[in-house]
């Protein structure tokens, strides 16, 4: 095809034809959501409710370190800001300085 002066105009024309053509339809609606669903904000807003939560649970679960701390003798400490709950009986091994007491 060649490029005629009058090719501008021929595009504009179906422009404007492919508009009028299309302008009177609406795009089809979507059927109400189902009773006892909600509305869709508010499904909306639930669900991002349940997002950040999940989010914040999953911050909570990455453990926090203080700054770094160099000794004397060149060891390095990292220590935990939260450190979890001590426990509560701890299996005692038996020392090599301390005697059997198992035995009789």
């Amino acid at each position: 095809m060649s490029n005629t002066p009058n090719m501008p105009k021929m595009r504009f024309g179906l422009a404007l034809v492919a508009l009028m053509t299309f302008a009177g339809q609406a795009p089809a609606a979507e059927p109400p959501p189902p009773s006892g669903q909600g509305e869709p904000s508010e499904l909306l807003k639930e669900g991002t409710r349940q997002i950040l939560k999940a989010f914040e649970l999953f911050l909570m679960t990455i453990p926090q370190y203080e700054a770094p701390e160099v000794l004397e003798n060149g060891d390095i400490i990292i220590r935990r800001k939260h450190p979890g709950p001590a426990p509560t009986n701890p299996k005692k091994t038996p020392d090599a300085d301390e005697p059997d007491k198992t035995r009789t």
